[in-house]
């Protein structure tokens, strides 16, 4: 049998772990039910919150690549733009660059931008992509990727 005192030790951590599991369950609930119905919010599994109704202007742009060096090349440059539009660009929603899970020279980019007027009037003039497009432009020429897209104007039905 357990000393006294451990047994009481034992039942107070059992209260403890119980008020606290039931205060997370009870935090739980409150973010991911009660609030969202309340304030029409909801949130992504990492707290980031969802968007509605933003109907963005959106270039979604496709890249093929002749070889993984070129590849790296234009994504040390894309990188580079990045940082300083998501400081300077409030107006720009997403600016993303992926690579295919299927082919390794195969990428997109996504930007989403608050009107199409912000893209052509501001970004455009950017910095940034007075710095990058030069370079995409260049390997264009060289050979060094293929690139094909199209501009799009969110129906706003979703959420991003």
């Amino acid at each position: 049998p357990l000393p006294q005192n451990t047994a009481f030790r034992c039942r107070k951590m059992r209260n403890q772990l119980f008020w606290f599991t039931a205060g997370c369950g009870a935090t739980l609930l409150a973010t991911d039910v009660i609030l969202p119905l309340v304030t029409n919010h909801y949130v992504t599994t990492t707290g980031r919150r969802k968007a509605q109704g933003e109907k963005a202007f959106v270039l979604s742009v496709e890249l093929q690549f002749r070889d993984a060096s070129s590849a790296s090349m234009l994504a040390v440059e894309w990188a580079k733009a990045a940082a300083y539009c998501i400081k300077h660009e409030p107006f720009l929603f997403a600016y993303e660059m992926s690579r295919s899970d299927k082919d390794p020279l195969r990428y997109a980019i996504i930007e989403r931008y608050r009107s199409k007027a912000d893209y052509l009037t501001t970004h455009r003039k950017s910095e940034a992509f007075l710095a990058f497009r030069p370079k995409m432009k260049e390997m264009q020429d060289r050979g060094d990727v293929v690139v094909s897209g199209s501009s799009y104007i969110e129906m706003g039905l979703g959420f991003t």
